[in-house]
């Protein structure tokens, strides 16, 4: 589903360092769109947000010819090693991937197993276009200067939690916060979409990366 985002807005073949920073701040910022974050945590690491199942099922998807991966290499991550790193993009050729992409609610509700897979497809695509608003050597940039994994008090090898979004608890979701302000600057009969919010918060996060 991420990949066919992405592809949509034609941010791929991405490497998998940025396809991870696409997949935090879809989970960061799904509140916006009142989903819940599929992980509401993430290890802070210095090179970005890292999703080892995400790779492993990234890895399984390649073996079943469903994506091709491009430019494998080697990449150090400090103290955490190496691991393996390509660029990937969905595979068009492979007969099954148009059928699995309709039940994830890639094409139509009615085709969906779920019809709230649909909306979640959405709300990606919505994520994928903001994104590709900003020069392509930024989108992993972009998820290091989040508000919320860029938060000082959360140092590195540290897990952060964001998936709950009350301002009681410490460890709060910080970027869906700066959402929902995006409001109080606009005249008190206009209303922000879930979708505008986010174009908004990918401006932010340009002027964080160039600040």
């Amino acid at each position: 589903m991420l990949l066919d985002a992405l592809e949509r807005t034609g941010i791929t073949p991405i490497t998998a360092k940025k396809l991870h920073a696409f997949a935090y701040l879809a989970d960061v910022l799904s509140p916006v769109w009142g989903f819940v974050p599929y992980d509401g945590k993430i290890l802070k690491m210095h090179d970005g947000p890292h999703y080892a199942e995400l790779q492993k099922e990234l890895d399984s998807l390649v073996i079943l010819g469903l994506i091709t991966v491009y430019d494998l290499e080697y990449v150090e991550v400090g103290e955490f090693g190496a691991r393996v790193s390509g660029s990937y993009e969905l595979n068009f050729q492979s007969e099954d991937l148009s059928g699995m992409l309709a039940y994830l609610g890639a094409t139509s509700r009615e085709d969906a197993l779920d019809p709230r897979d649909s909306d979640n497809h959405q709300y990606l695509v919505e994520l994928a276009g903001a994104l590709s608003t900003l020069p392509d050597d930024e989108i992993d940039l972009a998820a290091k200067v989040d508000a919320t994994y860029s938060n000082q008090e959360f140092g590195f090898s540290n897990v952060i939690e964001f998936d709950y979004v009350s301002t009681d608890r410490g460890n709060e979701n910080k970027s869906f916060q700066i959402t929902e302000r995006f409001q109080e600057f606009l005249p008190e009969d206009s209303h922000l979409s879930p979708g505008e919010k986010v174009y908004l918060y990918a401006e932010y996060l340009g002027h964080q990366i160039n600040a």
